[in-house]
Parts: structure tokens; C-alpha cells; sequence
């Protein structure tokens, strides 16, 4: 029997790494199919870790513009993408070659995953920009067509709009859809589960206090979306256009730009509220991380 599942993406980066892992996990099932949907934000946030290969869908509907989608970054959905991509600039013991020979490295020593393709395993990607006023694909999650919806990592925006049932967005739009439904089990990971610290990771970032500001900036120069700028003598990063290529990792003659930097978000009362008030909801699911839905799935699939 075929279990089909609907993940979103909203525009969180706390525990997004580790909800593309998860992923991978359910698309080397073959029992298991699945759609995956992104907000305008989720897609934005998304691009920015490099989970989108070029060329990356940009805020251009579909109808009007032709794709090819998805095009995805295969490692993102292979385990320890953390730690092979993570680049900590000035910070790094080695040199920004290495760093790179130390991924195309590890990438030939993969031969577990050399002939998988994970694109080839979607069964449907949908954009928020190709789909209207109306989101007519998630509308059809009211009718059953879903065993699961889950949205991970759902960010206190999100949260907040389910809890009165705001349902503006794709995403939104889709949890209200399934929750019609009495077969769909709708499961979250919320980036506010509780109040206090939560360990995650940035994208790319220029770090300014530690920028030579360059006459000739060669991260400038190599990033072919336009998304290092230079605005009253400073460097700058237009994240809107990052892609998360890593050209300017790079090419960076003094390596003043990180990806993957560990950092630490402060959950607040009115968020954890938030979650806390949802939970007594009926028809959601809520969870700590992306792992415990995971090993929910495993068992409510058994």
C-alpha cells in the first residue's frame, strides 16, 4: 500500500538541514510518495542553504516561465550535510581548496548513494507562486488525498496563523485542507517547541567586521546572481539572491564568509504559547524535531 505524504517548507532555517536528512530517509522507501510544497518564504530560505541546484526557481510563476523542477542539491538529503558543508571563513583550520577537495572527496568515497537520485523519487514539487489566490493543489489535502502533512520546520509565523486558522499561504492553506480531513494525520516541528536556547545554523553570511573591503573583491566578482554588492564602500549580501552556490566561499582571498555557522535562537514565552496552544488542538501533532516525527512515522506506518 502506497503512503503519500505532504511535506512543507516555510521560512524557517532552524531545523531545516535536518528536515531535508529526514526526507532522504522517506524517499529511499518505494511504499512511500511524496509532494513537497514551499511558501514564497519557504522557497527563499530554502535557496539560500543551497538545497536548490541552478538553474533555481525564482519568483516567476511557472505558467509563464518554463522550469525544469526539481533540481535539488542531492546532498542535502544524504546524512551529515552539516558536517561536510560547513565552512567557518577566518575561523577554518584549513583553506578554502581544501575545504572543497574535502567535498568532491566525499563525495566519490559515497558509493552508497552514487546511483540514487532523489530528484527522480518526487512525485510533485509546487511553488506558492505557481498556484493563485486559491492554492487549488493543497485545497485537494481536504478530500484525503494525504495520509500525512507534515510541516518541517514551521516557523512562529506559521504557528501562530494555524492557531485561529489564518490560512493565507500555501502552506497554511494546506494544514486547514488537511485537517478536514478525518484520514490525513497532520504532523509539525515547530522552531518554538519551548521556551529557551535552540542550536541551529545560518546560510551563507558576509561578515563584515572582518571584510578587507577589497579595491577588487573576487567574492563579488564570482557570484554570478548579483547577490554581493558593494553599497558606500562596504560589502554587502542581498540574501534575496543568494543561491548558496558557495562561489564566494570560494573565490574569497581572505575567507570573511561562512555557511553552516552554529548559532543559537532564544525561544520566547509568547511563542512556546503558541505552540503549547496548538497541541490542545484538535488534529495536530506537534514535535520537538524533525527525528521524532520520523520515528513516529515509523511506527504509526507499521
Amino acid at each position: 500500500m502506497t503512503i503519500r505524504i505532504a511535506w512543507g517548507f516555510t521560512g524557517a532555517g532552524c531545523w531545516l538541514p535536518e528536515s531535508y536528512e529526514i526526507l532522504g530517509r522517506l524517499l529511499r522507501n518505494s511504499e512511500i510518495e511524496i509532494d513537497l510544497f514551499y511558501s514564497e518564504a519557504g522557497r527563499e530560505v530554502s535557496q539560500c542553504y543551497g538545497v536548490f541546484n541552478t538553474p533555481v526557481p525564482q519568483k516567476i510563476p511557472f505558467i509563464d516561465k518554463v522550469r525544469e523542477i526539481p533540481n535539488f542539491n542531492q546532498d542535502i538529503f544524504k546524512p551529515n550535510f552539516i558536517e561536510k558543508y560547513q565552512w567557518l571563513g577566518v575561523n577554518e583550520d584549513t583553506s578554502a581548496t581544501e575545504y572543497f577537495e574535502n567535498i568532491d572527496q566525499r563525495n566519490k568515497d559515497d558509493d552508497e548513494e552514487k546511483n540514487f537520485d532523489f530528484d527522480e523519487t518526487f512525485n510533485d514539487v509546487i511553488f506558492e507562486i505557481d498556484e493563485g489566490a486559491s492554492f487549488p493543489t493543497s485545497a485537494t489535502a481536504s478530500i484525503g488525498k494525504y495520509d500525512y502533512v507534515i510541516i518541517s520546520p514551521a516557523t512562529g509565523n506559521t504557528i501562530a496563523k494555524l492557531n485561529v486558522g489564518i490560512a493565507d499561504n500555501l502552506i497554511t492553506n494546506l494544514v486547514i485542507m488537511a485537517n478536514k480531513s478525518k484520514k490525513t494525520q497532520v504532523l509539525i516541528t515547530p522552531t518554538d517547541y519551548e521556551i529557551g536556547d535552540v542550536k541551529s545554523y545560518l546560510p551563507i553570511i558576509l561578515h563584515p567586521d572582518t571584510c578587507r573591503k577589497c579595491n577588487e573583491c573576487s567574492a563579488l566578482w564570482a557570484c554570478k546572481p548579483g547577490a554581493i554588492r558593494r553599497k558606500r564602500g562596504k560589502v554587502k549580501l542581498n540574501r534575496l539572491k543568494c543561491i548558496g552556490c558557495l562561489d564566494c566561499v570560494k573565490f574569497c582571498r581572505f575567507t570573511v564568509i561562512s555557511f553552516l555557522e552554529e548559532t543559537t535562537i532564544t525561544v520566547q514565552e509568547r511563542e512556546a504559547k503558541a505552540v503549547a496552544n496548538l497541541m490542545k488542538q484538535e488534529g495536530f501533532k506537534i514535535f520537538r524535531t524533525p527525528e521524532d516525527i520520523y520515528d513516529y512515522l515509523m511506527k504509526d506506518i507499521k
